[in-house]
């Protein structure tokens, strides 16, 4: 079967792109001290508590849930699995010591900083709709509802805000930052993911499509 080539370049700069926002949201949202997304929470506290770079941590733990999904359902891996994988966990920490820079957290009041990890919060769910709606695949951590659901017949939303707040916990019990935005992202970042799918990231791939 031939490739258009077109067409996966630009479906590959739109994954990267919404995985880029993903990373700077995450790191926004920290930089005000409200937290990380679940999963990179529990990531850079496992990461801090063994001595390794987020990054490479985080690369770690996703080759070893790739390995099981590609055993339970591979029609979940694709080059976007392979760009979430790789880059979250680095762009995290560039982004982070970016703001590190740029923002003074006690020159910030407690209102503004809620404001930004409002925005921080948007801009990560966008980056989700995103990178999932180009069809390249979904990241290790994205694949384990689909593969529950497949296995057990239950509903998406549940098994997924389940699977977020067992890992809330998880990195609570490994000191994590775990706060406001860890909270909301737990329950609200499915509702927001597929409010931005149908309102911009589906468009959009539709436009990038007919380019193609």
């Amino acid at each position: 079967m031939s490739i258009n080539w077109k067409d996966f370049i630009l479906r590959s700069l739109a994954s990267i792109i919404g995985i880029t926002f993903i990373s700077f949201g995450a790191a926004l949202s920290e930089s005000m001290d409200m937290g990380l997304d679940p999963f990179t929470a529990l990531n850079k506290g496992a990461s801090s508590l063994l001595g390794f770079s987020l990054g490479n941590y985080q690369l770690g733990l996703n080759l070893i849930i790739l390995a099981i999904v590609f055993f339970l359902k591979r029609s979940l891996i694709g080059w976007g699995t392979i760009y979430n994988m790789i880059l979250i966990g680095y762009q995290v920490s560039f982004f982070g010591d970016l703001f590190k820079n740029f923002f003074n957290i006690g020159e910030i009041n407690l209102a503004i900083r809620l404001i930004i990890a409002v925005v921080a919060i948007m801009i990560f769910t966008l980056g989700v709709a995103l990178y999932m709606d180009t069809k390249l695949g979904v990241s290790p951590y994205d694949a384990i509802t689909p593969v529950i659901t497949d296995r057990t017949g239950w509903n998406y939303t549940p098994v997924r805000v389940g699977q977020d707040l067992f890992i809330v916990l998880g990195a609570y019990l490994l000191a994590g930052p775990v706060g406001i935005s860890t909270i909301i992202t737990g329950f609200f970042a499915g509702p927001l993911i597929s409010f931005f799918s149908k309102k911009i990231s589906q468009p959009l791939i539709e436009k990038l499509g007919k380019l193609s």
